[in-house]
């Protein structure tokens, strides 16, 4: 954007109460594309100031915001360029991917911001409900089931839960590992594997994990799976070493209990599975008729499983990025942080009255452990021959497509 572009258009430049952009596009250059961000990523309005004062150091006032969004002529649900026809297209490319009916109206309003659509959640919601009314209808909330509360957290990082999901595995052969933060009720790992119970996935899910947020919890939680004890054993050195002052009697470094007891990872499995790997599955069937796929023949059955890996993992990245900037709706009656942005309660717990926890670690002790731990074949679907002779195919098909 040029300055000529920058500079506003006024009545009366003589005037006194001007509105002048220069002075903040000296200091903050990229503003129109930030506050276009912000917005996409689901920040109010009223709560750009102080994200801008975070990440620019730079004081810029509310009602300066609400003038550069209408001069830079950012795109909002109630200045969202678009016709109610180019919306409901919109809206019909997210549906397509949703053949299950499982994503709501918030979840496809938030989908549609990411890409830079914004419609509101009443168009959103009635639209959807006009192109398939049996689904809007078995969406109802009288037809879902009512979670009890109680889950109470300090701050992020006190509890990270741990678990893998195989409903998936059953007939595509892909598991899914993850971690949840408990205090921000985020997801801090997901990734695809061929096996969620071999006991070296937890421990490098979880370094992983450390290694990206530069710490570890104060305590973790899984399920009471055999494939646990060398993630157990790890975790209860690493705090040890790097926070010898709490003791394990006080607070445990890990838990391990039931199933049912792991809430947190629990609860998140469900929506994950319900709203978006299930659709993938029932895609993978599809496939499987339309593409003539032969169950017994080893090429077949390896290729769709490494094929599908990656449409998996893609999705988990996607589904990590709209997990972070999901608004949770306010609940009066819970003792956790509600009413704003998952990213928003992990990375400022201090504004929900709560505490970051993060146990720091060296990264070049967190590099070493990796390397002792690493093992590429517990996330890669087949031998290293096999997958690197589909990827071989992968990528002549795809230079074949671009030729024609």
């Amino acid at each position: 954007m040029s300055d000529d572009d920058r500079r506003p258009f006024v009545n009366n430049s003589s005037g006194r109460n001007q509105f002048s952009d220069r002075p903040i596009l000296e200091d903050i250059p990229d503003l129109p594309e930030r506050l276009q961000k912000y917005i996409n990523q689901g920040v109010f309005q009223r709560e750009i100031p102080a994200r801008l004062q975070k990440d620019c150091g730079k004081v810029v006032s509310l009602s300066y915001i609400k003038k550069a969004m209408k001069r830079f002529q950012i795109k909002t649900v109630r200045r969202s360029g678009l016709t109610d026809v180019e919306k409901g297209a919109a809206i019909l490319s997210v549906l397509e991917q949703d053949p299950l009916g499982r994503l709501g109206g918030r979840s496809i309003k938030e989908k549609l911001a990411l890409t830079g659509v914004h419609a509101s959640r009443d168009f959103t919601i009635q639209f959807a409900k006009a192109e398939n009314p049996v689904q809007a209808a078995n969406r109802h909330p009288g037809t879902r089931k009512v979670h009890k509360h109680g889950i109470w957290s300090s701050g992020p990082n006190e509890e990270w839960c741990v678990d893998g999901h195989e409903k998936i595995a059953l007939s595509m052969g892909i598991s899914v590992y993850g971690i949840v933060d408990k205090y921000s009720r985020m997801e801090l790992a997901l990734f695809a594997v061929p096996n969620a119970r071999h006991s070296r996935v937890p421990v490098l899910v979880y370094l992983r994990t450390v290694q990206k947020l530069g710490g570890m919890p104060l305590s973790s939680t899984s399920d009471k799976g055999s494939e646990l004890g060398p993630l157990i054993s790890l975790v209860q050195t690493l705090r040890k070493r790097y926070q010898p002052h709490i003791s394990e009697e006080k607070v445990p470094s890990h838990s391990a209990v039931k199933s049912p007891q792991n809430v947190t990872r629990e609860r998140s499995w469900r929506p994950l599975w319900e709203k978006h790997l299930a659709n993938i599955l029932h895609f993978y069937r599809i496939g499987q008729s339309d593409a003539g796929y032969q169950s017994n023949d080893d090429f077949h059955s390896g290729l769709a499983r490494w094929l599908w890996a990656k449409i998996v993992q893609k999705q988990l990245d996607e589904l990590l990025l709209e997990h972070q900037v999901h608004r949770v709706r306010y609940q009066a009656k819970i003792l956790l942080p509600s009413g704003t942005r998952r990213i928003d309660m992990y990375s400022s717990p201090e504004d929900y009255g709560g505490m970051d926890k993060l146990i720091k670690i060296p990264a070049e002790d967190i590099d070493r452990l990796l390397a002792q731990w690493e093992d590429q074949s517990l996330f890669r679907f087949g031998t290293r021959d096999e997958a690197e002779n589909y990827e071989n195919l992968y990528q002549s098909i795809a230079r074949n497509r671009l030729q024609v």
